[in-house]
């Protein structure tokens, strides 16, 4: 009969040998006891291995844990009115003061007065916290808009910028929460307790508001971009096609103010206002984040400048959209994940031939809302299809994000400074932020 070949086996010596004392020696099946202890004893040594698994994992991520920084409660800018280490407004009723921007560092409203050049507009003096000379000195040099001709995302030709700054005070009034300056290189989106929307009205006037974040998660983190070094200059792409331009002085101590911008009226004191319904009628339909165009720049150690967060409001010239767009066949958004793009639906370009707008902001708006009156709307959630509607762009999933930058995009595929017409549809490919970032990193 053939033995059960699952039941271990064990040497077992035996007598014999003619009285050599060598005897016999082979392979017996084991007791059901001896199993038991063997058995037993695999345990106790299989438990200690998995035991001092666990204490290496463990050491491994507390080394892990103590190379990266903590950035949980930090914030790039905060009210000084808060106690250090505080950085939200937490009254039990709710309640959230009105404040001046002030309060959250030194500010200042510039505008370039003139259309942005591949060349550069230097930024000159709106109003401010202070005056052209101390933010000037503060800056340790001069600031410009420059139109980046190597990239296809500018979203008009002509335009002329308005750029609200602010540097928040960390070192005339140091707080534990502030992240440290050499942590922005880790950071994708940094959180801040104020986000700033600034605009050139029809009559010329400038309007300038804050918002405070700390009741809205999903407008408390702006993107963070590092300040490329070209030259004896630092350009930090801020979206559009437009790059922030920071023109360090040869000698800090001979720092000129920033001219104040010609013909500017007079700046109101700009507020910070709690996400209130009371606010929106005080303000009479103001912008919301996260749709502002803003960002937190950091620039290199050895320059000396701490970052500084800017949001850019571009007038561009108006145009007439001409084009067809293209037929719909299956998914309409899933060609904006890779290539290009996606195309403008026939349907959409149809609505929009012909017409004529005064800015691509309104013209963009417009595509969208044309895309909720389209066949292809039935493709989107409702919460999306709720925000084309009032000319938003939908959002795209999580893994398509990148930083604050959560819709779609409009993307040019012949550069505008290059000649490329910028309402023509024809000339638009939709984009998720993952992929349009990849599609000019690649260029």
């Amino acid at each position: 009969m053939a033995r059960n070949k699952d039941i271990p086996q064990v040497w077992k010596h035996g007598g014999g040998g003619g009285g050599s004392g060598n005897g016999v020696r082979y392979l017996r099946d084991m007791t059901p006891s001896e199993t038991a202890e063997r058995d037993a004893r695999q345990k106790s040594y299989d438990d200690m291995l998995a035991r001092q698994q666990a204490s290496e994992n463990s050491l491994a991520r507390q080394s892990e844990k103590q190379k990266r920084p903590d950035t949980k409660g930090c914030v790039f800018a905060k009210s000084c009115n808060l106690p250090d280490g505080v950085i939200n407004h937490n009254n039990p009723s709710g309640f959230v003061p009105l404040e001046k921007l002030a309060n959250y560092g030194v500010w200042a409203v510039l505008g370039t007065g003139a259309v942005i050049t591949a060349e550069g507009m230097p930024l000159k003096l709106v109003g401010g916290s202070a005056t052209g000379g101390a933010i000037a000195q503060r800056l340790g040099g001069s600031l410009a808009l420059t139109l980046l001709t190597d990239s296809a995302v500018v979203t008009a030709g002509a335009a002329v910028g308005t750029v609200a700054l602010l540097m928040p005070n960390t070192s005339l009034s140091p707080d534990s929460a502030f992240y440290k300056n050499e942590l922005y290189a880790m950071l994708d989106a940094g959180r801040t307790r104020v986000r700033i929307n600034v605009k050139t009205l029809p009559d010329g006037s400038v309007s300038a508001y804050g918002f405070y974040t700390g009741a809205k998660k999903d407008w408390e983190f702006v993107p963070v971009i590092k300040a490329i070094q070209e030259g004896e200059k630092f350009v930090a792409d801020i979206g559009n096609g437009i790059g922030l331009t920071w023109t360090p002085a040869a000698n800090p101590d001979d720092v000129l103010g920033i001219p104040a911008l010609e013909g500017a009226p007079p700046l109101p004191t700009v507020w910070v206002y709690p996400p209130t319904e009371q606010s929106d009628k005080v303000l009479v339909n103001p912008q919301h984040p996260p749709e502002y165009q803003d960002a937190i720049i950091w620039f290199p150690a050895d320059t000396g400048l701490a970052p500084i967060y800017i949001v850019l409001n571009a007038r561009y010239e108006p145009g007439g959209v001409t084009g067809v767009g293209e037929d719909v066949s299956g998914v309409w958004l899933i060609g904006a994940r890779s290539g290009v793009g996606a195309s403008i639906p026939t349907e959409v370009a149809d609505a929009l031939r012909g017409r004529n707008f005064k800015s691509f902001d309104k013209f963009r708006s417009a595509l969208w809302e044309a895309v909720s009156k389209s066949a292809v709307a039935d493709q989107f959630i409702e919460q999306n299809v709720s925000r084309m509607r009032t000319g938003k762009a939908p959002r795209v999933r999580k893994a398509d994000r990148v930083g604050g930058r959560l819709s779609y995009e409009l993307h040019h595929l012949d550069k505008v400074s290059e000649g490329g017409d910028v309402y023509d549809v024809d000339n638009l490919r939709v984009n998720t932020p993952k992929n349009h970032i990849d599609l000019h990193r690649n260029e």
